[in-house]
């Protein structure tokens, strides 16, 4: 993104195959809130840690998509892997959410063959399409830091952007995760897309820690109309009510109106009125996530 600076981050590679967080390179965390632009921001980031780790050997590619700072269709992350974004005048244009739609053609030609011989496998926790009232810049754009108008060119570039793809992806579930770096993985590079927390909880062996278990606390930093698309608390939810085991879930904030969702509990941790800065410093949240959950454990003993 324009005026940020350089920073390092890291990929784990198991054997052949790299596992990147593109929230590493690309998240909205990393982003001073002075310098948030919806507009501007780019998945670029990841897309250069998927060249390192294909230049490295890796041949299998899995990419955790959640927490994005960029509305980009995933041109940012194909620039990268060698895909050219071209103008009317054939000239190459900065993978951003404002030049979505001044996209005419996309250039595959210098994309390595290795890249080609990649498998590529995403991980995420919202089914979402790319574009319209459910898509990637309706829903999850404002949180980024769009206004109105924002939203609706960020929304009509995405659409002028699925006309360009080479398969139909736009309305697969998944395909506006990260601000559709999802739809562009797998409409350039046949990308397969499997529920992020399952299989995060697989590979936790989830399902053999709940033998013997009495309660599951759960939790994430707001629960609202989107933690039952597919999150990992709605995930914990499925899997433990299906053994038998009640889950309690906590969170940073509580949308207004927002139900249980079948939680048995649900519970915010900010004991107090606070800032938004205050209630996000590290030392805060550890403290009201400890003394909420010992309050959740406190009341699961006195049942009979």
């Amino acid at each position: 993104m324009p005026g940020m600076d350089t920073f390092v981050a890291g990929y784990a590679v198991v054997g052949d195959c790299a596992v990147v967080e593109l929230a590493a390179a690309g998240g909205l965390a990393l982003v001073p809130p002075r310098l948030r632009d919806a507009m501007q921001a780019s998945s670029v980031g990841a897309g250069q840690q998927i060249a390192h780790a294909i230049a490295g050997g890796c041949r299998r590619v899995m990419v955790g998509l959640g927490g994005s700072a960029s509305t980009d269709g995933g041109t940012g992350l194909l620039s990268a892997l060698g895909f050219r974004f071209l103008d009317p005048e054939g000239h190459e244009l900065r993978p951003c959410g404002a030049n979505l739609h001044r996209i005419a053609a996309v250039d595959d030609s210098r994309v390595p063959s290795a890249v080609r011989r990649t498998r590529f496998t995403l991980w995420t926790d919202v089914t979402n399409p790319l574009c319209g009232p459910d898509g990637s810049a309706a829903v999850f754009a404002p949180q980024k830091g769009a206004d109105a108008a924002q939203v609706a060119a960020l929304d009509s570039g995405l659409r002028h952007l699925a006309a360009l793809m080479p398969r139909p992806v736009a309305c697969k579930p998944g395909a506006g995760a990260a601000g559709g770096v999802g739809a562009g993985l797998m409409a350039w590079l046949e990308a397969e897309v499997r529920p992020g927390a399952g299989a995060v909880l697989d590979m936790a062996r989830f399902d053999a820690l709940l033998i013997g278990t009495t309660l599951v606390i759960t939790g994430e930093g707001r629960i609202d109309s989107q933690t039952a698309s597919g999150k990992v608390p709605a995930a914990v939810l499925r899997r433990a009510h299906a053994c038998g085991v009640p889950v309690a879930a906590i969170c940073g904030s509580l949308a207004a109106g927002t139900a249980n969702m079948d939680f048995d509990a649900v519970l915010p941790i900010v004991p107090r009125p606070m800032s938004l800065t205050e209630a996000m410093r590290p030392d805060e949240t550890l403290c009201n996530a400890r003394r909420t959950a010992a309050q959740i454990v406190s009341l699961a003993m006195l049942r009979p």
